[in-house]
């Protein structure tokens, strides 16, 4: 049992937080690998807020390049996340 939970404390609540991993295409790489999907926070005046739009990132685990996710493929992603069953990797 893990006594630390970053998601309470109010000065960590800022990092960016893993939500699984999946393979994709990397336009750097040409090639498909897998990428770290993980959720960003942004800073609004002096508070972090974790709905937004351009929240979900794919980061490709070869070469590093970092993509935001939007529109139907943000709405996709975040669907197959809920849903483990109906994921296609």
């Amino acid at each position: 049992m893990s006594v630390f939970h970053p998601d309470r404390l109010p000065s960590l609540n800022r990092l960016p937080k893993e939500l699984g991993r999946e393979e994709r295409f990397c336009t750097r790489c040409g090639e498909a690998t897998v990428h770290i999907l993980y959720r960003v926070p942004k800073k609004v005046i002096l508070v972090y807020v974790k709905d937004h739009p351009e929240n979900l990132h794919a980061t490709c685990i070869r070469c590093a390049h970092s993509t935001v996710l939007t529109g139907e493929e943000r709405e996709r992603t975040l669907s197959s996340l809920e849903n483990p069953s109906k994921r296609s990797t």
